[in-house]
């Protein structure tokens, strides 16, 4: 009896020393905390403040102006060349996702043997360097190319075409090849989480094979196809090496003039003030898309 009086004396005790489950919550959301802190808060906190500075041959003016966005707002130049960067990403973005598809589907739904092989088969060229993956479009698409050689030679063509090289189409083409992945790999997470009773069901009720789709399949991987949308784009929207090296004079977007700034210009402030511009572009964006369908979703099921 003694024992147990002890113990009914010391259980109050026993469960206030027991750790809350907000304890253990907060303890597991702090190291993620901390890094969304450190690499993306404070960064956007060192922008946002170095936007109000003004840059000159001896350094940065530190008196607070907003002379950065008056020139922002004065030329249009700035506003013409992000939207036609925005409007490259969607039309990479939209290509990646009608191509990542089928592709995805096939993979989820219709392979069941090498499917983990042509997993990594999608993701080989990713084992060489960018840049060299980017210049090795040089001789495929240039003048003297492979792609000009092969019309040439079989009669498609009387004279070399200059369109395939440095222009916008030459950077959206090789966007959509390097962000491919990117676009195939969500889409088939959300897609194999389908079950395929689902769509036995479907049938045994009557359903085409398209309604199917259009009503089972379509937005039960809605969030995957979210995912691959908004990485595929705000990868594009941020792209300045595939610009630089096969985009030429035309085919310059507004990642090429922010990398600019930050080197051979050496005008941080100015380029700060770009930096924020992108970024609040690329927010909206994402804000049209979690929309239609929520983040939770997008990040949870894809």
């Amino acid at each position: 009896m003694a024992n147990l009086g002890s113990l009914s004396a010391e259980g109050p005790k026993l469960a206030a020393a027991r750790p809350r489950p907000q304890a253990f919550l907060g303890l597991q959301l702090a190291p993620t905390a901390l890094l969304l802190a450190l690499f993306m808060a404070a960064p956007l906190a060192v922008m946002f403040g170095m936007s109000f500075f003004r840059a000159t041959i001896f350094g940065l003016e530190t008196t607070p102006s907003l002379g950065n966005y008056e020139k922002l707002v004065s030329d249009p130049l700035y506003g013409l060349l992000l939207l036609k960067s925005l409007r490259i990403s969607l039309t990479v973005t939209v290509l990646v996702l009608l191509i990542s598809y089928p592709v995805a589907y096939w993979l989820a739904k219709m392979v069941t043997r090498w499917r983990t092989a042509l997993l990594l088969l999608i993701f080989a060229p990713y084992w060489v360097n960018y840049v060299i993956r980017t210049y090795a479009w040089m001789p495929l698409l240039g003048r003297t190319g492979v792609v000009n050689s092969v019309l040439l030679a079989t009669g498609v063509i009387d004279r070399p075409l200059d369109m395939l090289l440095f222009n916008e189409f030459s950077v959206q083409l090789v966007m959509v090849y390097v962000y491919l992945p990117f676009g195939i790999v969500p889409i088939y997470l959300s897609l194999d989480r389908i079950d395929d009773n689902l769509l036995r069901a479907s049938a045994d009720l009557g359903a085409s094979p398209w309604a199917s789709f259009r009503q089972v399949v379509l937005p039960l991987s809605a969030p995957g196809l979210a995912g691959a949308a908004m990485t595929v784009f705000v990868l594009a929207i941020g792209a300045y090496v595939t610009p630089r090296l096969v985009g030429g004079p035309s085919g310059i977007m507004y990642g090429n003039l922010i990398a600019d700034q930050f080197g051979a210009s050496f005008n941080w402030s100015w380029g700060a003030t770009l930096s924020l511009v992108l970024a609040l572009a690329a927010l909206a964006v994402i804000a049209l898309v979690a929309r239609r369908v929520p983040l939770a979703k997008v990040f949870l099921q894809s």
